[in-house]
């Protein structure tokens, strides 16, 4: 994480992503809606605002949704395992 002078703090969508518990496509796709602010260093590196991400996290991406991701993950798993 990098924080700036004008205090915020700035993370790369993997590092954010894993923090706040939610997939990079979809921190990525908040991204582009233009909910959180980013910063573009090259082709690939992205920084994201990581105060704005965890205030969408906490307000738009509800626990509840979460769970279900959760419970689809662990049921694919468990076909693809046997």
């Amino acid at each position: 994480m990098l924080k700036t002078e004008d205090g915020r703090t700035w993370a790369t969508i993997a590092e954010a992503a894993k923090k706040l518990k939610v997939s990079p496509s979809r921190l990525v796709r908040v991204v582009k809606e233009g909910k959180v602010d980013a910063l573009r260093l090259s082709a690939k590196a992205v920084l994201v605002d990581f105060q704005q991400a965890q205030f969408w996290r906490e307000r738009f991406y509800s626990e509840r949704k979460a769970q279900i991701a959760k419970k689809r993950r662990r049921k694919r798993r468990r076909t693809t395992q046997g």
